[in-house]
């Protein structure tokens, strides 16, 4: 990796100290598409980067001169398709808005007194900087511009073959920042990453190409690159600190067990150091510190007043994340110690340092929801563990720092209790989606209490949303109103605290959140960071950090200088300023064939304040966390179901089966469509905490639009995520074709394996194999995949004109998100009339088995959908190797709730083909969360047998009193819960033949 000595030179602390950063927006009340093109120019000072705010792919900006920019038409499609093509609804017309359209300046060199004068097609403006405060945009040229103080901004790396992620940063006391981050180097060409076909290729073994991998990078502020490790690695993670004597550490964690497909071994992440001398710019030898089977990751670092370095970091031991840390002593480092002190999973640490202490913080899901919790030490002594905050509601992720007269800050998330429980088309009460409501928490440990702050810091953050809540999609009409009701609340998100208090006493939170107006890109929905700060009983902000445009679950560095000023080390995938237009009224934004304008580089930006210091205002805390909160009845009733489920044992054909509970259509933001999913680690933590699954699978469509680094980072959190024995997550996607081929999620037991990229859709009206299926099918025999349909009577359905019996195994019978796709009449089946996802009858399962198709059914959940959906699967043990064979043997079955159902015929069980000469005779055992109302036995699609035990624990045996001689016959049971409550035992295929 290279970058130019004129951008390294752009990275000297001297220039950062007095940078400015400007945002312009130009045409906010323009009523057509206007030229604002226009140049920039500061007295005393220099221009030191212009780019692009909404910049689409006419706009164009030229370093430190000028720029070329229009505002444009932005599309707003109110076009909405009826349920029911016999009622097409009459569209309503197509408004058309103008949007506006900007530049971000970065100026060096300048003072609150420079001037600063533009000049557009349509007028000049000038203006000093401190006529643009802090917080409080100022408006120009009759309200038509918008300025916009905001943080400056300068390049780290801009390199096109590489995705530069995942930074950490440290200061000298000299004021040099010292950045490492993550480089990954695609094994595909960018530009054919996110390619259509236009028909299948010769082969398709590339799509196995081994990945360029990751590359662990340092580079100080005025300096070159040093690569820490060698490329070609498996990188989670890292952190920077420097010792007493200057030498500069870096931290990471790394998977080093990992090799390119075909040769998967077990996957173990592990802590490594090394040092760097910068006098002698000498690297020191890579030091191991983990040495465990369980994988280490999330490493932290900080420095304490002695000039020793700590570590901390997530480790798993007996199957469970915890918390653990080790620091510098004169013989080298410390053993390993753990911080935790909760038997549940703890997640996410944090530390920092003051003098004469060390905090470490974490999150823990030991009750029942996540909790903040705090440990100090003094000198080398912990100090007894303490709650940060602990109510019912979802608190996680902390960020810590301490303030000059040494009070503890702690940062977190918030969000509301039953965080990620159930929630879907049929339950909106009970639970919280998993990114439907996001705010941050703030607490003070000042002598021995915990304070707040006086001021409402987050009314000095952007973080408010107003639009449809997730999962909204229509439906009946009684459904529709309650979604919209609830879409017409403002839903206020404030993501991914941190904290840092700067040289002058001074205390700045920082936080990412989403920003709409961009409409979706093809990437999806959009956050950024913004910045806030104590001044006495208020706060400064919202202060916009430009170039961080990216994911969700992209946070950036945060160090506080000793000239008074904030660094800040961020990442940009270049959405705002490579944003794709909108192709006409209804198009959605796409990626042109091969063209993948997107890659995530680093830049540095410097923030400070102008007024003089003010120590933040405290006040004694509303709610004082208590140590011994206990889990909630819900908690402990689902942990009572979930023990039960996992004791359970089926002995069929010698072999003792266990039941393993988990999904694979679990969306995350990194689908273009997944703004309500969340970010990527909250779908692990839901996995292995909220619905404490066996095993998991991404949904993510194609891992992210068929790009190579969103699918590099699924692959790699599926590895790192990995509790051998508890948890085993498999490599999943889904592949999204719509009616009549269809949507279907993909499934590999082994890492490395592309997605696979689209044929041209079939025609609708001729009934004929499609393309695209047939070679998705192909893929799956070459690479020993297999794959399931859902929501098969939707438009993202199919009409089972194609089937592979040996790749295609199950089948969606019921999602979350919408319904039951069993037969018209079942329980939360569609209708013409009531069709969440469109009405395509042809695609009810019933009619796949009138084909002769051999599926078994599964339950899985879709965007937003939580705790309500799950498939089962009866294998030999927990690996994913053996959960995998037992969805080939169709041994599995779908249930909304946590549900025990054991389908025998004799000596067969679910998902068995046999032949018998005796009259077929079934049995099923059941023990679900309710009574059940019914148990109904369907035979070739008719309902022909109904039990009614009103038993929670029962079971059922029927007797096929007349089977056809020479007749093959499918047979399975839905059994139906008092509560409402379904599972679907998967169907046996049984050929009659009557003893001669």
């Amino acid at each position: 990796m290279k970058t130019s000595l004129a951008l390294a030179l752009l990275l000297t602390t001297t220039a950062l100290a007095d940078d400015i950063g400007i945002k312009l927006r130009f045409g906010i009340k323009d009523k057509e598409a206007t030229d604002w093109s226009g140049t920039v120019a500061v007295a005393p000072g220099s221009v030191t980067l212009i780019s692009g705010w909404r910049f689409a792919q006419q706009d164009k900006a030229d370093s430190v001169t000028g720029w070329t920019c229009r505002t444009r038409p932005q599309v707003a499609d109110n076009k909405r398709r009826s349920n029911n093509p016999q009622k097409q609804q009459a569209r309503v017309a197509t408004t058309v808005q103008i949007g506006d359209n900007g530049v971000l300046i970065s100026f060096s060199g300048v003072s609150e007194d420079s001037r600063v004068t533009v000049k557009t097609a349509q007028g000049e403006i000038a203006f000093a900087f401190s006529e643009v405060p802090h917080g409080k945009p100022v408006r120009k040229l009759d309200g038509e511009v918008e300025l916009e103080r905001t943080a400056a901004s300068r390049v780290l790396t801009m390199e096109a073959k590489t995705d530069d992620d995942y930074p950490a940063a440290a200061i000298a006391p000299d004021g040099t920042v010292w950045a490492v981050w993550q480089s990954y180097t695609p094994g595909i060409d960018r530009g054919e990453r996110a390619k259509s076909w236009d028909k299948e290729p010769a082969e398709m073994k590339s799509l196995a190409t081994a990945p360029g991998g990751d590359q662990l990078m340092l580079r100080a502020s005025g300096g070159e690159p040093i690569a820490i490790t060698s490329e070609g690695r498996d990188i989670y993670r890292s952190a920077v600190a420097l010792d007493g004597g200057g030498r500069v550490w870096v931290v990471w964690s790394e998977n080093q067990h990992y090799k390119p497909f075909p040769n998967n071994p077990a996957p173990n992440f592990d802590i490594f150091t090394r040092s760097f001398e910068p006098k002698t710019k000498k690297l020191g030898d890579v030091e191991k510190l983990t040495d465990s089977p369980g994988s280490d990751i999330w490493p932290v670092a900080a420095t304490d007043s002695t000039g020793r370095v700590w570590i901390a970091w997530q480790g798993v031991r007996d199957n469970v994340f915890r918390i653990f840390e080790r620091h510098q002593t004169k013989d080298g480092w410390s053993k390993p110690r753990e911080v935790s002190t909760q038997k549940g999973n703890c997640w996410a640490p944090a530390i920092t340092a003051t003098n004469g202490k060390v905090a470490v913080a974490w999150d823990t899901y030991d009750k029942g929801d996540y909790d903040v919790w705090v440990r100090e030490f003094s000198a080398e002594t912990p100090d007894a563990a303490r709650p940060v905050a602990n109510t019912p509601d979802y608190e996680a992720r902390p960020a810590l720092t301490y303030d000059k007269d040494g009070a503890l800050w702690v940062a977190w998330e918030k969000s509301g209790a039953t965080w990620g429980k159930d929630w879907g088309a049929y339950e909106r009460e009970a639970g919280i989606g998993l990114y439907r409501d996001r705010q941050i928490g703030v607490a003070v440990l000042k002598g021995g209490q915990w304070m707040e702050p006086a001021g409402d810091f987050a009314k000095a953050l952007p973080g408010g949303v107003r639009g449809r809540a997730p999962g909204a999609r229509g439906g009946s009409a009684e459904r529709q109103a309650g979604q919209e009701a609830e879409a017409s609340r403002n839903l206020t998100r404030n993501n991914l605290a941190l904290i840092t208090c700067d040289s002058a006493g001074r205390v700045w939170i920082f936080a990412r959140a989403r920003r709409d107006d961009f409409g979706r890109t093809p990437l999806g929905s959009l956050w950024l960071n913004w910045a806030a700060y104590a001044d006495g009983d208020a706060w400064v902000g919202p202060i916009f950090v430009p170039h961080s445009d990216n994911l969700l679950f992209n946070s950036p560095a945060v160090a506080a200088a000793p000239d008074g000023s904030v660094a800040v080390v961020h990442s940009s995938d270049h959405r705002q300023d490579r944003h794709i237009v909108r192709r006409g009224p209804g198009g959605n934004a796409a990626l042109d064939s091969g063209n993948d304008p997107f890659d995530n580089d680093l830049y540095v930006s410097r923030l400070r304040a102008t007024a003089d210091a003010k120590p933040a205002k405290l006040a004694v805390a509303k709610a004082q966390p208590v140590a011994d909160a206990q889990p909630s009845p819900a908690t402990v009733k689902e942990r009572g179901e979930l023990a039960n489920i996992r004791a359970y044992r089926a002995t069929v054909g010698g072999k003792e089966l266990r039941i393993q509970r988990g999904e694979f259509h679990r969306h995350t933001e990194i689908s273009g469509d997944g703004a309500g999913d969340g970010p990527l680690e909250d779908m692990w933590r839901y996995a292995i905490d909220v619905a404490a699954m066996d095993w998991f699978g991404n949904g993510d469509h194609d891992n992210g639009a068929g790009r190579e680094y969103p699918w590099w980072l699924t692959q790699k959190t599926t590895d790192a995520f990995l509790l051998p024995g508890s948890f085993s997550p498999v490599y999943s996607y889904e592949r999204s074709v719509r009616y009549p081929e269809g949507h279907r999620n993909v499934i590999f037991t082994r890492r490395g394996i592309r997605t696979l990229p689209r044929l041209p859709i079939s025609d609708r009206n001729v009934h004929q194999p499609a393309p695209d299926t047939q070679m998705l099918y192909k893929y799956l025999h070459l690479f020993d995949g297999i794959c399931a349909s859902h929501t098969s009577a939707t438009s993202m359905g199919t009409d089972w004109r194609d089937h592979d019996p040996k790749v295609e195994p199950m089948v969606e019978i019921y999602q979350g998100a919408r319904q039951n796709y069993e037969r018209p009449g079942a329980p939360r089946s569609p209708t013409a009339d009531d069709a969440i996802g469109g009405w395509e009858p042809l695609g009810f399962i019933n009619l796949a088995f009138k084909k002769g198709y051999r599926m078994a059914f599964q339950s899985s959940s879709d965007h937003g959908s939580t705790h309500i959906s799950y498939a089962l699967a009866y294998a030999e043990d927990s690996s994913r190797e053996a959960i995998f064979t037992a969805m080939q043997q169709r041994h599995v079955y779908g249930a909304t709730d946590n549900i025990i159902a054991d389908f025998r015929c004799g000596a067969h069980m679910m998902g068995d083909e046999f032949t018998t000469s005796e009259a077929p005779k079934f049995r099923i055992h059941l023990e679900g969360t309710a009574p059940f109302a019914k148990v109904v036995f369907v035979k070739d699609d008719v309902e022909i047998f109904t039990a009614t035990p009103n038993k929670a624990k029962c079971d059922v045996e029927w007797t096929d009193p007349q089977p056809t001689a020479g007749q093959t016959s499918y047979y399975y049971v839905r059994g139906e819960q008092a509560d409402g409550e379904l599972v679907w035992a998967s169907p046996m295929w049984i050929k009659f033949e009557s003893k001669k």
